[in-house]
C-alpha cells in the first residue's frame, strides 16, 4: 500500500468549493445507502463505529449527522487535512488495524480495497474487529467505472488495482468470514439532478472531481456490499 501524502487528498477537497459543501449540508442531496444508515440511525449512545481509509473523514461526518450520540474514529495511512468528523483519527494500516478483537459496532471500508494487492487480508481485518452481531460496510467502485471513456474515473487513479462487481464484493465478506446481508450499486437521482448543471461550473471551480460526482451516481460507478459478523463460538 501507498503511503499518501497530503497532495493525495487535495482533489478530494471541497471545505473550498463553496457550492459543492451547500449541496452536501445544506441539501442533503448526498447520496446514502439506507441499508447503512438505517443501522447508524438505530445504534444506542456510545456506539462505536470504525471507518477504515477514512481519508477526510467526510462518510464519518454523514454518519454522525445520521446519530449525533455514537462514537467514531477514522483510520488512514496518509494525512488529510481539515478532518471533518468530529471522532478521533488514526494512522494505519488496513491490513493491520491496532484494535482488539470485537471493538466496533459497525465498521465501514469506501473506496480503499480497490487500492490494495491483498483486499481478503483487509476485509478479514474488518471482520475481526467487528462485534459479534455488528455490520460491516464496503463500497468500492465497479467494472462501468474503468471502461466508460469520456468519464475515466477509476484508472486516472495511478494508485487503484482493480475495480469490483458487487458478487466480488459478496465473496469477499464470504471468504473473510462474514454473512452476507445485502449488496447494490450506488445511484441517486438527486446528486444526478445536480451533477449535470455542475459539471461544467466545477471544472471552472477548479474541483477536479466534478465529472467523477455526476458519473458516479449517474452510472452505477460504485457498488457496495453489506454484511454482519457472526457470533464467534
Amino acid at each position: 500500500m501507498t503511503k499518501f501524502s497530503r497532495r493525495y487528498y487535495d482533489p478530494y477537497a471541497s471545505s473550498s468549493l463553496t457550492l459543492r459543501r451547500f449541496v452536501r449540508d445544506r441539501l442533503r442531496l448526498t447520496p446514502r445507502v439506507s441499508w447503512l444508515f438505517r443501522r447508524i440511525a438505530a445504534l444506542p449512545e456510545g456506539a462505536r463505529v470504525l471507518d477504515v481509509g477514512c481519508g477526510r473523514g467526510g462518510f464519518l461526518e454523514l454518519m454522525e449527522r445520521e446519530n449525533p450520540t455514537i462514537a467514531t474514529i477514522g483510520i488512514d495511512l496518509g494525512s488529510p487535512p481539515d478532518y471533518l468528523a468530529q471522532g478521533g483519527l488514526l494512522r494505519g494500516s488496513a491490513l493491520a488495524l491496532p484494535f482488539a478483537d470485537g471493538s466496533f459496532d459497525v465498521v465501514t471500508c469506501a473506496h480503499v480495497i480497490e487500492h490494495l494487492h491483498d483486499p481478503v487480508a483487509c476485509v478479514r481485518e474488518l471482520v475481526r474487529v467487528c462485534r459479534p452481531g455488528g455490520s460491516i460496510y464496503i463500497e468500492t467502485p465497479s467494472p462501468r467505472a474503468a471502461w466508460m471513456p469520456l468519464f475515466n474515473v477509476f484508472w486516472d487513479d495511478p494508485t487503484h488495482v482493480r475495480p469490483y462487481s458487487r458478487t466480488g464484493l459478496e465473496r469477499l465478506l464470504e471468504i473473510a468470514g462474514a454473512d452476507v446481508e445485502r449488496s447494490g450499486v450506488k445511484t441517486s437521482i438527486p446528486a444526478v439532478l445536480f451533477g449535470l448543471p455542475y459539471l461544467p461550473l466545477g471544472v471552472l471551480l477548479g474541483d477536479r472531481q466534478a465529472k467523477a460526482m455526476f458519473a458516479i451516481y449517474a452510472f452505477g460507478f460504485a457498488v457496495w456490499a453489506g454484511g454482519s459478523t457472526p457470533a464467534r463460538g
